[in-house]
């Protein structure tokens, strides 16, 4: 069984990269919508600002100071992405749990997929690519002991292409190890190039149980932005804290469809 313990990282390293609205955002959709039990942030440095003042002082939500370190066959690991990558893949592989980025929202409880041993999103089918922003899995996890035990054939070669690596990686696994591989919709039901969801358009995520938002290619992504989408009735909900399943009648009378 994978428990409901969400991870996350704000491991800053030598950039700056700023904590946003968006990530403050991640944090309440997932204390609101996942079922999470406990929700944990590693990370490394204080960010700064009200957003990330704001995130701090959300009840119930476990901060790590972390010094994040990683080696591969005995050698440090220097790249920064590599080494959030391996703390991620050894923290679930200890504890159990989800892993996720900070560029999620968050929309459905994710009971329904705890009774894998592990579970991972499509990234893209026809490329043979699974996603990494997201993975759950059981504690000692031999889909995860494997993921990780690949990382012992990195080289410096793949610097160049490490997005790629660590992506094919979790689909050759899938073919033989045991891991529940949920569809693109699942985590990624909307592509940083599908123009129709930025604009607005109805976009279709009864299927999804969280959006990935694609950070890494819009640093500039605010809540503003989202609000902007089809993701806005969620974020509404989310920032007002309203009750799901729930709707008053009138004084005394409550009507529960959950």
């Amino acid at each position: 069984m994978i428990p409901l313990h969400f991870y996350f990282t704000y491991y800053r390293g030598n950039t700056d990269w700023a904590w946003t609205d968006v990530h403050t955002l991640c944090l309440k959709s997932c204390k609101r919508n996942s079922g999470a039990t406990k929700i944990t942030v590693f990370y490394d440095r204080d960010g700064e600002g009200y957003d990330w003042d704001e995130a701090r002082a959300l009840a119930n939500i476990e901060w790590i100071p972390t010094t994040f370190t990683a080696f591969i066959n005995g050698i440090p690991v220097k790249d920064q992405r590599l080494i959030h990558d391996v703390h991620r893949l050894q923290t679930l592989w200890e504890r159990g749990g989800y892993y996720a980025d900070l560029d999620f929202v968050f929309l459905k409880h994710f009971e329904g997929l705890s009774a894998s041993d592990a579970v991972i999103g499509t990234q893209c089918k026809a490329k043979k690519k699974l996603n990494c922003s997201i993975m759950g899995c059981a504690p000692g996890s031999s889909f995860i002991k494997s993921y990780i035990d690949a990382y012992k054939l990195w080289t410096h070669k793949h610097e160049k292409e490490f997005w790629t690596y660590a992506n094919t990686i979790p689909w050759a696994l899938s073919q033989t190890m045991p891991v529940t591989v949920l569809a693109k919709r699942a985590f990624m039901p909307v592509s940083w190039s599908n123009k129709s969801f930025w604009e607005g358009k109805t976009t279709c995520l009864k299927f999804s149980y969280a959006v990935h938002l694609w950070e890494s290619l819009h640093p500039d992504l605010r809540v503003a932005d989202l609000l902007k989408t089809d993701l806005r009735p969620f974020i509404e909900d989310i920032i007002n804290d309203i009750p799901r399943g729930l709707v008053h009648l009138q004084q005394g009378i409550i009507v529960n469809f959950d």
